[in-house]
């Protein structure tokens, strides 16, 4: 896959311009491969940095029951071969829960925060009932275990955030890696609770499942807030300046002959952070 439009070799010289214009609308830039190490520090000085790594971390400690639901449906009453057919819908449970959210998202393009909140809520009560509803009701117990792949659809729309969130190659490069950490420590301690002496009824491990799914809901509504927040005070900068944003800067380019010339481009294509460019809003 190609990572940049300008190197998409599917596009003709044409449909890579049309792809650089969209690019404008949302205020991203452009990639470009200098490392600037301004970037980086705001990268770690930004609080959405590290909001964004804590709710990687938080979700992906839900992994656990990707690993172990085998376990966990066999747990129910049902042998290897039910076990083996009745882990299938997981996955479809998954798939539809995400298909949903992304068509969702293309007529309520700034309802990411509130369509994860939406995918957190369902899995919260599935905890419960998994935890209280009786043993012998295995239909119950087994469709509550399916409906908590819907906090696949919470992690994707955030996911989908982090990625217009943040401008400027290096903070964006800074910003991802950190997140990866977050979302890397998660996995590694997600099958940590999930133990022997817990089974059948495994009401520890859900315990600690639903407060990641109430915990990645807060996240959410403080990372919202802060977005919101962020918006409104540049609205009201550039409100009480009442000057208009420059829509042009400038670049340094070396011709063949070693000589430096600048070059008007428009700011929406240059390589600034999203805080560097006074034009950004921040998409919700």
């Amino acid at each position: 896959m190609p990572d940049n439009p300008a190197t998409a070799r599917f596009l003709n010289q044409q449909e890579k311009v049309n792809v650089v214009q969209r690019i404008r609308i949302n205020q991203n830039g452009i990639e470009t491969k200098v490392w600037k190490r301004s970037q980086f520090i705001e990268a770690l000085r930004d609080p959405k940095t590290w909001l964004f790594a804590l709710f990687a971390a938080v979700a992906n400690l839900q992994g656990g029951t990707g690993v172990v639901f085998g376990l966990i449906i066999k747990d129910f009453g049902f042998n290897t071969l039910e076990t083996t057919l009745l882990s299938m819908p997981v996955g479809a449970a998954m798939i539809i829960a995400v298909t949903i959210g992304t068509i969702l998202i293309k007529y309520f393009p700034n309802a990411r925060c509130i369509l994860g909140v939406i995918g957190f809520i369902p899995c919260s009560a599935c905890c419960f009932v998994l935890m209280f509803l009786p043993w012998h009701n295995k239909a119950g117990l087994l469709v509550a275990f399916y409906l908590l792949a819907t906090n696949g659809l919470g992690f994707i729309m955030i996911l989908s955030l982090v990625a217009v969130v943040f401008s400027g190659h290096t903070k964006k490069m800074t910003c991802n890696a950190i997140f990866l950490i977050g979302y890397s420590l998660g996995q590694m301690l997600s099958t940590q609770f999930w133990k022997q002496k817990y089974r059948p009824r495994n009401m520890v491990p859900w315990i600690i499942q639903l407060c990641t799914y109430i915990g990645d809901i807060i996240l959410i509504i403080i990372i919202r807030w802060y977005l919101v927040r962020e918006n409104k005070r540049r609205d009201a900068e550039k409100l009480a300046s009442g000057e208009e944003y420059p829509e042009f800067g400038y670049i340094e380019h070396t011709q063949e002959d070693g000589t430096v010339v600048k070059l008007k481009v428009p700011i929406q294509f240059l390589d600034i952070t999203d805080k560097e460019n006074r034009a950004f809003r921040y998409p919700l």
